[in-house]
């Protein structure tokens, strides 16, 4: 805290009071503002870190970036509007902040070489070549695998394009900004940072280096392939068919199709499925690996262990003629084999339904041998792609973890008495889940896909897996279990069935997928269900990437006021701060006027016909422009809404006012006057501070008074009221007969209260516009009603019969405010 600001606190205080008043509303106005801001930032940052909203870690440092501004603004504000009683709490702020930087902050990507990279050597830098590239390395390595030569651009490469290109800000602007379940921003976005890439230049060095390794591993006008390898493809989480592959590259063309697999990195499902598994943009930079291209004659893929028969002790091949295109985006049912998991596999007849697009048998079982010693040198079962060139030679182009199916798709069930609709379909994911119908045969109609969905649609493809956190089932006519849309299912959890039914179902009818048993029910089987009616949990990894930032942004631990650690040294989150600030402030203003209305000598004088005597200070729009000169100003004058609810009910035309008696502090009366005061002194009156949305307003009754401090606007954040009432002049069994009156009444219409001897606080907070100018109304109107009921308060039975008759004639009250 500065000593300037410490002396022109206590300068005002001394010589200019009234300055002072307007200083600390405006600044409580700042506080409230930012209030809001800041809890409704905390809202947003709660439905990331939980998982309700799904979007990109820059958007959650955006928004935390954002908070602390909010927050720092409040702590600030505090500060001014009591500089001696919060000093402390800047400091408190401060330790919080650089903690929540700390937690959220981002590794800077490393953009130095190495940028080019041999298969072979590729093995050994998976944080370069990431999860394909690295495999393929490491197969190379194992003794009698066929891999042709390659080449890998780094990820480092990748990390250099972008910021040779000054892209990052771009980049970083449009991932703030996006949201998963929002498909046309999704969409938008990403396809503005594909353009930002695509029409960006591939740095010299880069370029040379892709253009001279690719001659070392290609003879002449060879074609080439150019595919994708992400740095998390391919390991724990697979990727399947998320990126883009570039196919039948001509050598000249390979920079072009470099950079399209680079902008691949941002379609729409790829985006979608890193978040959905709480990965950042970092984690999944770009490296991209280069092969000559295979003539294939046959291509597909071998599962090294195989649910689909023997109970997983089988190899599964699956091919097509030609390309396995069609094989992994499922618009294929491909031909299938099965041979025995022994050292030398043998074809199993009786598990080969189809064998139509596959090679021979000797091709076959050198598959199936292959597939044992890469699990073997992996350590896991493999998920391998292959391709026969015409002349019979054979290849392994990608290998990586089997993605098995999960723990709890695989449970086995008792037998149901319920008759399937349809039986014998091909498995492509376990589990099974219920739901409603809905056929998706278009992209039109995918994107529209309904929260726990049974999706019927043509063919697996690839667009479905945007969407696949809103099935609860999918029924195919063609596809398989190699499909890339499969592989993902199986990491999902999402039942998959491929094969026609013997009667299509309605739009909207409930079925129950069985993808465990290959079988489609009527209704929900419930004893079966292994996915839950309303679509899947979120990924644990989403909720773990935030696990260090929850305790010190969202988490809420200053719960009571009263407590001895609701203090700035308590302080352990931004949330905290954000309670602290909003809840010392509303005090801060409780407390504005003292009883003898210092800063006051610029009040206006209230004419009324009730026996007041009431000064009001204008701290801006609280009187329409005519009343602006005039020293007395009268009710219509009040432009202030909460002042004007308030008065609304206090002038209520049923309560009796004496005529003769005027309201005023009698106590201090009897204390100083010594009869040298006049009733309309204002040392003896009662005060207000009015703006157009706000009221602080400590009214004299005799011997009791009371304080009403509210803010009533259009933002519901900032709304509030505030009331105390003290005193009395009867004995104080009636006083506090009279207090379990008001008690009765306020909770009656939701305040909260305490009460200590005879005073009674209450409050209430977060109502909209009409709904806290309803209660200041009925406020006022219990101020009028109580001033002098003590004197006939006796019992409690009594109150009771008072409390009901109250809240009747308010209610009767009211109705006429709402009509005017």
């Amino acid at each position: 805290m500065h000593l300037s600001q410490l002396f022109k606190h206590w300068t005002y205080q001394v010589f200019a009071p009234g300055t002072l008043l307007r200083r600390k509303y405006e600044a409580f106005k700042s506080l409230l503002h930012h209030d809001a801001i800041a809890l409704e930032l905390i809202a947003d940052l709660e439905e990331l870190f939980y998982g309700e909203t799904l979007a990109d870690r820059q958007r959650a440092n955006h928004l935390a970036a954002r908070l602390t501004e909010a927050v720092g603004t409040m702590a600030g504000q505090l500060v001014e509007m009591n500089p001696t009683g919060y000093m402390e709490l800047p400091e408190y702020f401060r330790k919080i902040d650089f903690y929540v930087r700390m937690a959220l902050e981002l590794d800077q990507p490393e953009v130095g070489p190495p940028y080019i990279l041999s298969l072979e050597d590729a093995a050994s830098f998976p944080r370069l070549v990431g999860g394909k590239a690295c495999n393929l390395g490491r197969a190379t390595q194992v003794e009698g695998v066929p891999i042709p030569p390659g080449l890998v651009v780094t990820a480092n490469a990748f990390n250099y394009f972008i910021d040779y290109n000054d892209l990052s800000h771009e980049i970083e602007d449009r991932l703030r900004q996006m949201v998963v379940g929002d498909r046309d921003l999704l969409a938008r976005l990403t396809g503005e940072m594909q353009e930002l890439i695509l029409a960006a230049e591939v740095p010299e060095e880069i370029a040379r280096g892709i253009r001279f390794a690719v001659s070392e591993i290609i003879d002449g006008d060879d074609l080439i392939a150019v595919r994708s390898s992400a740095l998390a493809e391919d390991g724990e989480i697979s990727f399947a068919g998320q990126y883009a592959s570039e196919l039948n590259v001509q050598p000249n063309d390979v920079l072009e199709a470099y950079k399209r697999v680079l902008a691949g990195k941002y379609c729409p499902r790829a985006v979608s499925y890193r978040i959905s598994n709480g990965l950042t943009d970092s984690d999944t930079a770009m490296a991209v690996l280069i092969i000559p291209m295979v003539d294939a004659d046959n291509a597909g893929v071998v599962y090294s262990r195989d649910p689909d028969c023997r109970g997983g002790e089988a190899i599964g091949v699956y091919g097509v003629c030609g390309l396995g295109e069609g094989l992994v985006d499922g618009s294929v049912s491909p031909g299938k084999a099965v041979l025995t998991r022994e050292e030398v596999p043998l074809l199993d007849t009786e598990c080969t339904p189809e064998e139509g697009g596959l090679p021979r048998k000797e091709t076959l079982e050198e598959l199936g041998r292959l597939a044992m010693v890469l699990e073997d040198a992996f350590g896991a079962p493999q998920d391998i792609e292959w391709a026969e060139d015409v002349t019979g030679k054979l290849f392994i182009l990608q290998t990586r973890p089997l993605q098995e199916e999960r723990d709890e798709a695989v449970v086995e069930h008792e037998p149901v008495a319920a008759v399937p609709l349809a039986d014998g379909l091909e498995r492509a994911s376990s589990g099974v889940g219920c739901g409603e119908v809905y056929y998706a045969p278009t992209g039109e109609k995918i994107a529209l896909i309904p929260d726990g969905a049974i999706v019927m649609t043509p063919s697996l493809k690839p667009s479905l897996l945007t969407f696949i956190g809103r099935m609860n089932g999918v029924i195919a006519s063609t596809g398989s279990r190699a499909s890339h849309f499969a592989s993902v299912a199986r990491e999902s959890g999402v039942p998959v069935l491929v094969g026609e039914l013997p009667t299509l179902p309605e739009s909207g009818q409930v079925l129950t997928v069985d993808g465990s048993g290959g079988r489609v029910f009527e209704g929900c089987v419930t004893s079966l269900l292994t996915r839950a009616k309303d679509g899947n949990k979120v990924s644990q990894r989403v909720v773990d990437q935030y696990s260090k930032v929850v305790p010190i942004t969202v988490k809420l631990n200053l719960t009571d006021p009263k407590a001895e650690e609701f203090s700035p040294e308590g302080c352990r989150s931004m949330h905290d701060v954000v309670r602290f600030c909003h809840e010392k402030a509303v005090g801060e203003m409780f407390s504005i006027v003292d009883k003898r209305g210092r800063g006051m000598g610029a009040a206006k004088r209230l004419k009324t016909d009730l026996p007041l005597v009431m000064y009001l200070l204008d701290l801006g729009e609280g009187f329409f422009s005519g009343a602006a000169k005039e020293k007395l100003v009268t009710p219509p004058d009040i432009k202030s809404r909460p002042m004007w609810a308030l008065w609304y009910g206090l002038s209520d035309e049923r309560v009796e006012w004496p005529s003769r008696l005027t309201h005023m502090d009698w106590e201090e009366f009897d204390k100083v006057s010594g009869g040298i005061f006049s009733f309309d002194s204002k040392l003896l009156a009662s005060y207000g501070l009015i703006s157009e949305d706000y009221l602080h307003l400590m009214i004299r009754f005799g011997y009791h008074f009371s304080v009403v401090d509210a803010v009533c606007s259009s933002d519901e954040g900032r709304n509030y009221i505030n009331f105390r009432f003290k005193g009395g002049g009867a004995g104080f069994d009636q006083r506090l007969l009279r207090l379990e009156f008001i008690r009765a009444v306020l909770e009656r219409y939701g305040f909260e209260t305490s009460t200590r001897g005879d005073m009674i606080d209450a409050k209430c907070s977060r109502l909209d516009e009409n709904g806290t100018r309803l209660l200041l109304a009925r406020l006022g109107y219990l101020m009028a009603v109580t001033r002098l009921m003590d004197m006939r308060m006796e019992t409690m039975d009594h109150v009771e019969s008072e409390v009901e008759r109250f809240i009747t004639d308010a209610e009767h009250k009211n109705a006429g405010m709402e009509k005017a």
